[in-house]
This record gives structure tokens, C-alpha cells and sequence, in this order.
């Protein structure tokens, strides 16, 4: 340590090799390390970390069938399971801003998923339904913590030249785990399998779950070999330890020699965060995050902050409802019975889905308690197939608008053509004139959504100011979620009851959605550095 930084109890410099040579600042010694193989390992390493938050909050939707009977659902129990996981991201989300600063991103993901490994191998012998709802919340907490920290994580690795273009392809390979629980379900459900494990059988649907445990277990091995962000280093003080990483780094993305690395010496605060209390600091940070939220809300930022949320509502709440009901809803079209239909015009979707008009519920029709009969659903691959299509289409077109959206007239244009299709869409599915027909526009709906919903992100940075940003995309997360369990939950219900209104519902709130867009907002025009002084002053 320098004697005139002590004096000044700023700046303090940590040497890797005990002489002290231009000190240089995080993003200074990140960008000298280049990019190359060190980053590919990385990103690979990390893939099934960030997969398995995205098969906690998908495999349910595609068990909904074939465990009926095992855990007893109805259509509104059904839909309580799906949005569970969104439950627990929602209510838990703020604690991990607390956390992660004294335990480190790369512990917290051992941590969690080790425990989801667990809990993924619990749940495939689960009997209860209230069970199996705590294993998805639990499940539901981590996914919404630690393993949602992946992207930021990787990018306290990559300097500000290459972090644009790396989030984006990590994104759509993120994006990809998408559509493995729809293949690993065409692949395993329709099984007829009954296997013996411990003394307890396993049907398809519970070694599908097993299956899906396989990303936490192999993202709990590579999570033990990543090694800790070189900024999380310096933030506790072990700036040699840093400096050692960003020559490894430099190292395997250049081939030069460990000793070619031009940063000599790392620059660090003297005071971090951590040198404080716990409690200090939570509740520091817990009042800069009331502050933006109430600024957002203020005069200047409500309107902006308004389009933004509304429009993430609507697309978040239309892409998860659908994307964890279409499997399902096209299991029972599948099992509509035909040869009963007596009408001269085909069935809608709706009445498709009426139980009675079920195969499997042709027995139960005389009984008393038909509502509480579960029915063995005949498990069609072509379901899962078309699912694993949807997904992938959902993929790759949200990928490729964020090369073209680089405008504002032509993000207008997309959302405002996603969100036309998806009312068209959701008006007609019901009056559609067969099933193949419904699942193009069920599919319409999914693709559209997502892409709408990527465009609300983008236009989320350009409308709110830096300081306020990380604020306004925390509350869209949270947004987002709530949408989800609301949409499911609400959509479940009316499935059982008004069916018709179900789709209609969503028809209204896209054509909300539509008519919001034609009036883009203008970016907020205050000027970052007042904005931040604000923000000081007031805290």
C-alpha cells in the first residue's frame, strides 16, 4: 500500500509482483486481457447454469398430462403449478442485491445448484401436490437468484469493446435450453415406462424429471471449476489474486506470455462496501432503490416508465401463458372425441376442450363427481414435436429482430406488427376450423409476444437515463413475473369455466397493447450527471 494513499485513505495499489508500475483501474486491466478462448470456455462453462433456471420455470408445463392422476390436477391446480416458480422469483428477487456482494456469484451458484439437484431428483418421486408446489417454489427461488446472475457474471469478464456483441450471442444460447425440456418430452413421455428405483416406481413422467436434473448436476461441476470475477477480487481486496486471473486470461486469449501482461499493478478503493455493516449497507442500498422507483414515477419519467411497464405486462403475461398451456391444451384436442360430435360445423377450440368431449372421459359422463375425475390422456409425440418447433421459432425470430431493431421507427414497427398478430391470433384460435390452424396461431402468439418483449427491453434503455436504468429493467423483471402468474392463474380458471373469454382476454389485452405503441415515447431528456448528483443529495 502507497503511504500517500493511506494518507489520503483513497486509493490503495496491491501488486502482483511487489513493484508498482502505472496503476490501472477494472476497466483498464479488463480490456488489456483481450478476448479468445478464455471467454468460449467460460461462456460453455456457464450454459448449463443458466439452462437450468430456465427448465425450473418449463418442465412442469410439459408433465400437466401425464401426471394428473398422480398428483390430482384440475385445470386451475394445473395452473397454480406453472406459475409457481414466478411466485417464489417474485417474492424472493430482492434479497440476492443483498447477498452477492459478501458471498460471490460463483459460491452462490455451487450453492444453489447443488440444491436444485436435489430438489429436481426429489420431485420426480414426489406423491403430493403440496409437495411438489414447495419443490417448485424452492426451485422457483433459485432460479430467480443466483442462477439469474449468470449474464452478469460473465460480463464483469469482457471490457465494454466486446460486451455488447458477447450478451447478445450468450443470450440466444441461453435463450436455446428453451427448447430441450419439448424435446426431452417428445422424447420420454409418451413412453409407456414403469421402472422400479429404490422400491418406488418410476413412470414416464417422473424420469422426465429426472432427465431434466441432468443441467443443475453438470453446471454444479463446471460451477466448482470457475473461478471467482476478477472485479468481485478486487472488491474484497485480494488484488493479487486478480491480477494472477487477468494474466491467465491474457494469457489464453493472446498465447503471450504471463509476463507480457502490461497491467503491473491493480487500483482498488481503500473503503469498500464490505468494510461496512451488513445492515448499514442493505439498508443504503434499499433506500437508492425506493428513491428510483419514486423518480421513475415522478412527473418527468411516468410517462415513459408507464409505456414500457404496461407493454412488458402484456407481452410477458401472453408469452408464458401460452408457451406452458400449449402443450397441454393441444393434449386434450388430441383427445377430443370425434365420433360423438354431431354438428354440422366442426367444433371450436373451446369446445374441444370441454372435458366431457374427451376420450377418456367418456366413462365418467354418468357419474356424480365427474369434475373430480382425472383422465389417462393419451400421449401424442407429434405434441411435443410441434412444441419443440414452437420454441425454436420463438428463438431464432427474437434473435434476428434484435439485429434489425436498431431504430425507433423500426422498433415501432415490430411491436406494433407482433402485437397485431398476436390480437388476430388470439381472436381466432377459437373459431379456428382444425387443430393445425389453432396451433399456427398458438404459435403466433408465442413468437410474437417474445419479440415484442425483447423490443420493450430496448426501448426500456433508450427512453430511461443510466442512472435510473439498472432501477427501471429490476422493475420490468419483476413486471414480468407477475404477469406470468397472473396470467396463468386467470387463464387456468377460465379454461375450466368461460373458456371463450380466456382467449378473447388476451385478444383485449394485445389490442391495449397495440394501440399503447402507436405513441412511442420520447427519451427522458435529464441530463445523467444531474441526475446522479440528485440522487446523492437526496440520500
Amino acid at each position: 500500500m502507497l503511504a500517500s494513499d493511506r494518507d489520503n485513505d483513497k486509493i490503495a495499489t496491491i501488486t502482483g509482483n511487489g513493484n508498482v508500475h502505472e496503476p490501472a483501474d477494472f476497466d483498464k486491466a479488463i480490456s488489456a486481457t483481450g478476448y479468445g478462448l478464455f471467454n468460449v470456455l467460460l461462456l460453455l462453462a456457464t450454459l448449463p447454469i443458466a439452462w437450468t433456471a430456465v427448465f425450473d420455470t418449463t418442465t412442469s408445463a410439459f408433465i400437466l398430462a401425464s401426471a394428473e392422476c398422480d398428483l390430482e390436477l384440475t385445470f386451475f391446480r394445473k395452473g397454480v403449478l406453472v406459475a409457481f416458480p414466478y411466485v417464489a422469483m417474485t417474492t424472493t428477487a430482492f434479497i440476492w442485491d443483498y447477498i452477492t456482494p459478501y458471498v460471490g456469484m460463483r459460491m452462490l451458484f455451487i450453492l444453489a445448484l447443488l440444491g436444485d439437484s436435489i430438489l429436481n431428483i426429489v420431485s420426480s418421486g414426489v406423491q403430493s401436490y403440496y409437495v411438489f408446489l414447495l419443490v417448485k417454489f424452492v426451485s422457483g427461488v433459485l432460479a430467480g437468484g443466483p442462477l439469474a446472475m449468470v449474464m452478469t457474471y460473465l460480463t464483469e469478464f469482457h471490457s465494454a469493446r466486446y460486451k455488447p456483441r458477447f450478451t447478445t450471442w450468450a443470450g440466444f444460447l441461453f435463450a436455446v435450453a428453451n427448447m430441450v425440456p419439448a424435446v426431452l418430452g417428445f422424447t420420454i413421455l409418451p413412453l409407456d415406462w414403469h421402472i422400479d428405483i429404490f422400491g418406488r416406481g418410476y413412470n414416464s413422467w417422473r424420469i422426465y424429471l429426472l432427465i431434466c436434473s441432468i443441467p443443475p448436476v453438470i453446471g454444479l461441476m463446471t460451477s466448482a471449476m470457475l473461478p471467482d470475477s476478477p472485479k468481485y477480487l478486487m472488491s474484497i481486496g485480494r488484488s493479487d489474486v486478480a491480477l494472477r486471473l487477468l494474466r491467465r486470461m491474457y494469457h489464453m486469449n493472446t498465447g503471450q506470455p504471463l509476463e507480457a501482461f502490461p497491467i503491473k499493478t491493480l487500483l482498488i478503493p481503500q473503503k469498500t462496501q464490505l468494510t461496512r455493516p451488513v445492515l448499514e449497507v442493505s439498508l443504503e442500498k434499499m433506500r437508492v432503490s425506493l428513491y428510483n422507483t419514486k423518480l421513475l414515477l415522478s412527473t418527468a419519467y411516468l410517462p415513459a416508465f408507464c409505456f414500457v411497464s404496461f407493454l412488458q405486462f402484456g407481452s410477458m403475461l401472453g408469452f408464458n401463458t401460452m408457451r406452458l398451456w400449449v402443450p397441454h391444451m393441444f393434449i386434450i384436442l388430441n383427445n377430443f372425441n370425434a365420433n360423438n360430435w354431431t354438428s354440422d360445423t366442426r367444433p371450436t377450440m373451446c369446445e374441444m376442450l370441454d372435458r366431457r368431449a374427451a376420450l377418456p372421459g367418456q366413462r365418467y359422463l354418468n357419474r356424480s363427481n365427474f369434475d373430480d375425475a382425472c383422465f389417462e390422456w393419451t400421449i401424442n409425440p407429434v405434441i411435443y414435436q410441434n412444441s419443440t418447433m414452437i420454441a425454436s421459432s420463438a428463438v431464432v425470430f427474437s434473435f434476428l429482430a434484435g439485429f434489425i431493431m436498431n431504430t425507433k421507427l423500426r422498433k415501432q414497427i415490430i411491436i406494433l406488427t407482433a402485437f397485431l398478430i398476436s390480437v388476430a391470433s388470439s381472436f381466432g384460435i377459437n373459431w379456428a376450423q382444425s387443430p393445425p390452424y389453432m396451433l399456427t396461431l398458438a404459435a403466433a402468439v408465442i413468437v410474437t409476444t417474445r419479440i415484442a418483449g425483447n423490443v420493450v427491453t430496448a426501448v426500456n434503455v433508450d427512453v430511461i437515463p443510466i442512472p435510473l436504468r439498472a432501477s427501471s429493467t429490476s422493475v420490468l423483471a419483476t413486471i414480468g413475473n407477475i404477469a406470468a402468474i397472473v396470467g396463468n392463474l386467470i387463464f387456468s380458471a377460465l379454461l375450466g369455466t368461460e373458456c371463450i373469454v380466456a382467449f378473447t382476454g388476451l385478444g383485449c389485452l394485445f389490442t391495449g397493447c397495440f394501440c399503447l405503441s402507436l405513441f412511442f415515447p420520447q427519451p427522458v431528456r435529464e441530463s445523467p450527471k444531474k441526475l446522479a448528483q440528485e440522487i446523492t443529495t437526496k440520500l
